[in-house]
């Protein structure tokens, strides 16, 4: 394919600083070139002007969890979630392959409106995947492992989806929640996969159950009828727990993490693992679950990336979201929502930058006028993202 070459008013190649009057040359699904207009050597006859634009690397939406779909207000109260997840009508939502199906082929068409490249998934349906594959993203499919009887632990294991990668898709385990997996299992899922992803110390009710074995988690798995009678509960933090029990992946997602207090981030970042934080501010203000430390998080030097629940597939009302509960600067949040997810799915070296040799993964979003802020209107303006290609 020959190349082909776009100016604009702006580029944001994520590793550096955006580029004025910029240039990007792609051939063969790959870029090839990018730099200021002025430097240019070829034929500028040839290229194409964007104009009053800016060129941007496509979206990641780290953890999106298609299995979980917002509860109708009407029919649930905020700030209950497990409630929520134990009720009949959720219940028969979270089990259902046609319901996930269902909203993943929506977000999947969604995803490209929303400039989206690559999806982290969290699901008990891997097999859904297969849907993926001729959408053109990149995906990185977690399966939810649940049960926390460890005694089920070897029929859990030996029953768990096994899928092989692909050039769009690759597959890992995961637990569900915490609270809801045998720690034999989390422990085989750490010894087998390279990368993992897991909600942690988001609502209190974490915090009651490790500590005491009580209150309302308790309640949950004896609903369920699935209480480990011989577990006892560790009387630390869950993410303690998660630690003294090496549940870690060589690289792990930590998501929501609303809880979590300055010594334990302290010791996240001796441990030899890598932990990325995954951020939902929506879904914690729809559930009134609380505000992650997101500066304490990111003056702590984390991997912090965005993701999203069922429908609220859209990446750019996330960011909007993050620059409201975090106070995250525009630039900061920009690169969560690209580069910084890439590296959370191990997928950095095709997306999440404008750099040579990476995928031509590319979008612009236009303007009427001259643009004195290339974040801003990728931020704050309705201005749909197109591909550059």
């Amino acid at each position: 394919m020959a190349e082909r070459t776009f100016f604009s008013e702006w580029v944001l190649p994520i590793i550096s600083e955006p580029i004025r009057d910029g240039y990007i040359s792609l051939a063969d699904g790959k870029i090839t070139a990018v730099g200021k207009q002025s430097e240019f050597t070829g034929d500028r006859k040839l290229a194409q002007d964007l104009g009053h634009s800016v060129v941007c690397p496509a979206l990641v939406n780290a953890l999106f969890h298609p299995d979980y779909p917002v509860a109708d207000p009407q029919t649930t109260s905020r700030g209950s979630f497990l409630n929520w997840l134990h009720s009949g009508k959720n219940a028969s939502r979270v089990s259902s392959k046609l319901e996930v199906e269902s909203e993943l082929l929506s977000a999947i068409k969604r995803g490209y409106d929303y400039g989206t490249a690559a999806i982290g998934i969290r699901t008990r349906h891997p097999e859904i995947s297969q849907h993926l594959e001729h959408s053109g993203l990149y995906s990185v499919v977690f399966e939810m492992l649940h049960g926390f009887r460890d005694s089920n632990a070897f029929d859990i294991w030996t029953n768990r989806g096994r899928f092989s990668n692909t050039e769009l898709t690759r597959f890992h385990h995961a637990g569900e929640f915490l609270f809801n997996l045998g720690p034999e299992v989390f422990r085989l899922i750490s010894r087998t996969d390279e990368r993992t992803a897991l909600p942690l110390s988001f609502m209190k009710d974490e915090d009651i159950f490790f500590m005491k074995g009580q209150g309302r988690i308790y309640q949950y798995l004896l609903g369920k009828e699935d209480m480990d009678y011989r577990w006892q509960p560790p009387r630390t933090s869950p993410l303690k727990y998660f630690m003294n029990n090496a549940f870690a992946a060589r690289e792990t997602i930590l998501s929501q993490v609303i809880m979590l207090e300055e010594d334990e981030l302290d010791l996240l970042k001796k441990r030899p693992e890598v932990f990325h934080m995954c951020l939902h501010p929506r879904f914690d203000r729809q559930w009134e679950l609380g505000t992650a430390p997101g500066q304490l998080i990111q003056d702590k030097g984390f991997n912090i990336c965005l993701g999203t629940f069922a429908e609220h597939m859209d990446i750019r009302a996330e960011m909007r979201s993050a620059s409201a509960e975090y106070g995250f600067k525009p630039e900061e949040i920009i690169k969560m929502a690209t580069l910084n997810g890439a590296k959370a799915l191990g997928l950095a070296d095709k997306i999440g930058s404008i750099e040579v040799g990476k995928d031509a993964k590319v979008f612009s979003i236009p303007s009427t006028a001259s643009i004195s802020d290339p974040y801003h209107i990728i931020l704050f303006t309705n201005e749909r993202l197109r591909q550059v290609s």
